[in-house]
């Protein structure tokens, strides 16, 4: 009986593991450095951001400890009860006053008065105090260099100390010139600036306020100072309230003071000094349109040093001003 036989054979094929293209490659190393250099760029970003904010909370820090040493001296400011109390030479309460302070120190604004000596209070005796901007132009050739600098004159500096003082004798001198500036606040000092209260601060602005809160404009006799900036306790100021007067000697209610500065890097940029002529201070909070305003000189600075700028204000309550009296 015939038989059939039937045999199975199995062909398996082998699987041989494919190999990427050099196409494939080059792709992949593309997304590799994109990857590579978007993350790049994120954590640059990050960290630029992070030094921003780090360099931004320091300048604030620093610009509100600066407006409460600054505070604490103008908080004290007294005239004192001295005759004639209109003698240019009698040091009471000045600010932005061209025709009293030497020109380098208006910039825009600059304010000096006298207040009592903790330690020397028992006395009566009076320190000669003030604060301006002042701009180095020589240590760094081709820049100029803005320096917030504080005027501090103890009566024991019998040198620099030219005020009346109680003696009826006393020969009354010029209580501030440009040389006593120098020998107070000199550019340079064996290496240090004596004067020197901080960096990077390009612009001082005081706006004198009376007890209605509005900007004093004019003195006692109705007289314009400095586009109304100038104030002089000699002269006495006009007081809103109708048919009224404060009578010299008279301190201002209250002082808004401003500090405009920079960072270090935008002040490495600034090759001359910058300064502003003020307008009518009752303009000072108005906008960036309107000449006199602070708003104003910011918005005017050039764009490099605008991109940089910062501003720190407070204001500051005299306890010493006396209540308005009448005309």
């Amino acid at each position: 009986m015939p038989f059939a036989i039937h045999s199975k054979i199995e062909i398996r094929e082998s699987k041989i593991p494919k190999a990427f293209t050099l196409l494939e490659v080059l792709v992949a190393l593309a997304i590799l450095a994109l990857m590579v250099v978007a993350l790049a760029s994120m954590a640059s970003e990050a960290s630029r951001m992070w030094s921003s904010a780090e360099a931004k909370n320091q300048r604030r820090s620093t610009g509100r400890a600066l407006l409460q040493f600054m505070a604490r001296d103008l908080e004290m400011a007294v005239v004192p009860n001295l005759y004639p109390s209109t003698n240019p030479a009698n040091l009471q309460f000045v600010a932005s006053l061209p025709t009293v302070m030497p020109a380098a120190v208006l910039n825009p604004h600059a304010a000096f008065w006298q207040a009592p000596i903790a330690a020397n209070r028992s006395r009566g005796d009076l320190a000669q105090i003030g604060y301006f901007v002042r701009w180095d132009t020589t240590s760094q050739p081709g820049t100029a260099k803005a320096q917030l600098c504080r005027f501090f004159v103890d009566p024991a500096e019998t040198t620099n100390y030219q005020i009346y003082s109680r003696e009826a004798d006393d020969t009354p001198t010029d209580w501030l010139t440009a040389s006593t500036l120098d020998q107070v606040a000199p550019a340079t000092e064996a290496g240090e600036y004596r004067g020197w209260f901080a960096d990077n601060v390009i612009a001082l602005w005081i706006l004198c306020i009376d007890s209605q809160d509005r900007p004093i404009l004019k003195t006692a006799a109705g007289v314009t100072l400095n586009g109304g900036y100038g104030f002089d306790s000699r002269q006495g100021y006009e007081n809103p309230s109708a048919g009224r007067e404060q009578l010299p000697s008279a301190l201002p209610a209250s002082v808004e003071i401003s500090l405009v500065t920079v960072d270090s890097r935008t002040a490495r940029r600034i090759q001359a000094p910058i300064s502003a002529a003020p307008g009518s201070p009752a303009n000072f909070h108005k906008d960036q349109n309107t000449p006199g305003s602070l708003a104003h000189f910011i918005a005017n600075l050039p764009t490099e040093i605008r991109a940089g700028v910062q501003v720190f204000s407070t204001r500051v309550y005299l306890k010493n001003a006396p209540p308005a009296s009448g005309s």
